[in-house]
């Protein structure tokens, strides 16, 4: 290929050129820009070819650009190509456009696709409604196609009046109804969720009705009937209400929304009360009823799902049956508000840790259900054994079975609750907190880094404080504390990491306590303890002997065993025991800061670095 063939892509291509342009994905590494050049000139000339690589290693990411010299050239190449076998991978042909300039609100999302959805005839579909920049499908890492993705219109004209169609015209594609709504940036959707979400809120349906797909079709929607029903007498405005069987469980879900936030929250909290909902306590009977009002769903085709005569008889012996699916009963009811779960903890899922390596799932189990109705749980191995080496994910049916959890399981005074902890957690220790979502995790880890500042210098010198910031929010502490020895909460700090830039700062007193800060302490091995533990290792198995020694003696043991650790990244004995002398500083690390260094290496080393900077600095004073 001539070198004049390979350029970048116009930095701002209008709406007609984007129509030359395709974009491919899921290349194989090894796939050069000439072997797509000689592919794709089958379908039309060809004016640029770019494989994207990353900047450091050069190395392909898998994607490509082609620009051809008609639009025509451009839509045979998607037809021709798209999920296509090019050495080992199976490619996908999108067509190009810029997102940073394309109009969000003429963005529509798009749920319930199934799982064969072909992209150029959805875009056919849409594009009825008005020009169609892009359809896209999300995937998941294997590749898979998922049941949701996004149409990307021209004007959003034309994606408001594809929102009002199908208000009387629902769009199905290949026989699943499609759910349109459009698109919503992030800080939209944080607000007041108006949805709430039902989890098997009735028994299994019966084997013998599962085998009938149009009996389990006819099911969920007499339950959305039955739903929209109940709710619409009570005077709540429901917008949608979907329901769905399971394929696992062969229990019904629904997701049910409403006109105002409020109206959620309050259904919400019947939930919370009730441990059910009284819009899920029916009948066959009644279901058949509103079956024969409303009439029978239609396919895509305008066809009826079913016909009444159909599933007639089996209503009646659901209506006979004491199991009856329609009278809404069920173990392991669950429900909550539609949030985005990577933003929104449940306040009801607990992660446990701290468990004996031989205790089972049914004795955790029966420990945590004494204090409220336990609807999942799970038992898994940390990924660092030796430190805990069991946790769980407790799921309390209401957030009252939480809260009391939280409340009795740290209760010393319950002598039977403390001898059960003595069987099941190490030390009889246990560490519990809610569950926060992976998004508030990470944010956590952050302020918590810039939260352990150490405000006075090797010498001895005390720094500028900054103003206190607020609470933050605790997570679980990573090693069993007695009662008031866990992790302490401090001020949100500015700076690049741990030690604050120390650079044109006035000493001043801590407003605090208006007492002279002494300088750090330094290492000092106190003979018996330290030979005692002279291993972290040590320290670990014998956790409740180790927080029993004072405290002064924890912090030179585990200043000892530092010692080594930070030496190893120092290489400088006199730069070694500085670091070290910050880090046991009691003015600055509770205890369980100090453990949390000897798992966490990442944090370990932020903290050595940015304390031989300091020490760097005060040296070139």
């Amino acid at each position: 290929m001539q070198q004049k063939e390979i350029q970048q892509l116009p930095p701002q291509a209008t709406p007609q050129q984007m129509k030359t342009i395709i974009f491919i994905e899921n290349l194989d590494q090894g796939i050069s820009e000439d072997y797509l050049y000689r592919k794709f000139k089958e379908v039309g000339e060809i004016q640029s070819l770019k494989i994207t690589k990353d900047k450091t290693t050069q190395k392909s990411k898998g994607q490509a650009f082609i620009t051809f010299a008609h639009p025509d050239s451009a839509e045979e190449a998607r037809k021709k190509f798209n999920n296509q076998v090019f050495i080992r991978n199976i490619i996908r042909v999108k067509p190009y456009f810029n997102y940073h300039i394309a109009d969000k609100k003429a963005n529509i999302f798009i749920n319930n696709l199934p799982e064969d959805a072909d992209i150029l005839e959805l875009e056919q579909e849409f594009s009825r409604f008005g020009t169609v920049l892009s359809v896209d499908i999300h995937r998941d890492v294997q590749g898979k196609q998922l049941n949701y993705g996004y149409v990307q219109f021209e004007k959003k004209e034309d994606a408001d009046n594809l929102i009002k169609r199908i208000a009387n015209h629902p769009i199905t594609h290949k026989g699943k109804l499609l759910k349109l709504e459009q698109f919503k940036a992030q800080s939209e959707r944080k607000v007041e969720s108006s949805s709430i979400y039902l989890r098997a809120f009735a028994k299994p349906l019966p084997q013998k009705y599962w085998e009938q797909d149009k009996v389990v079709r006819a099911i969920e929607y007499a339950w959305s009937l039955i739903i929209k029903d109940y709710l619409s007498r009570q005077g709540d405005q429901v917008k949608d209400c979907f329901v769905k069987i399971d394929q696992h469980t062969r229990q019904p879900w629904t997701m049910i929304s409403f006109e105002t936030s409020e109206q959620a929250k309050y259904n919400l909290d019947i939930c919370e009360q009730q441990r059910k909902h009284p819009c899920i306590n029916s009948g066959a009977h009644h279901a058949l009823e509103l079956i024969i009002k409303h009439g029978p769903p239609v396919n895509s085709d305008a066809s009826e799902a079913f016909t009444i005569a159909e599933i007639t008889q089996a209503f009646k012996e659901m209506a006979q049956d004491h199991n009856d699916t329609f009278k809404g009963e069920s173990e392991n009811f669950f429900y909550n508000m539609v949030y985005s779960k990577h933003l929104n903890p449940d306040d009801r899922l607990i992660l446990v840790q701290n468990i004996k390596d031989d205790v089972s799932k049914d004795v955790i189990q029966e420990f945590l259900s004494r204090f409220g109705k336990v609807i999942r749980l799970t038992i898994r191995k940390t990924k660092n054994p030796k430190f805990q080496v069991q946790q769980c994910f407790v799921h309390y049916q209401t957030l009252e079975d939480s809260k009391r959890a939280r409340s009795e399981i740290y209760d010393e005074n319950n002598e039977e609750i403390s001898k059960k902890k003595k069987e099941i957690f190490k030390d009889g220790h246990v560490m519990m907190n809610i569950l926060l979502s992976k998004t508030m995790r990470k944010e956590f880890k952050e302020v918590k880094k810039q939260s352990q500042s150490i405000f006075q210098n090797p010498g001895g010198r005390q720094l500028l404080q900054p103003p206190f910031g607020g609470p933050l929010p605790m997570m679980p502490p990573q090693m069993p504390f007695p009662p008031g020895q866990g992790m302490r909460q401090m001020p949100i700090r500015g700076g690049r990491g741990p030690f604050p830039n120390i650079r044109n700062q006035v000493a001043r007193p801590i407003p605090i306590n208006k007492q002279i800060i002494q300088p750090p302490p330094k290492v000092v091995q106190t003979q018996s303890y330290t030979q005692e533990f002279s291993d972290y290792t040590l320290v670990q198995s014998r956790m409740e002997e180790f927080l029993k020694i004072p405290v002064v003696d924890q912090r030179n043991v585990l200043g000892n065993l530092l010692f080594q650790k930070v030496f190893d990244v120092v290489k400088d004995k006199e730069s070694t025991k500085k670091v070290v002398g910050m880090l046991i500083d009691p003015s600055q690390f509770e205890i369980g800061d100090i453990l949390n260094m000897f798992e966490d290496s990442q944090e370990l080393q932020t903290y050595i670095d940015d304390g031989l900077s300091l020490i760097k600095d005060e040296t070139q004073k």
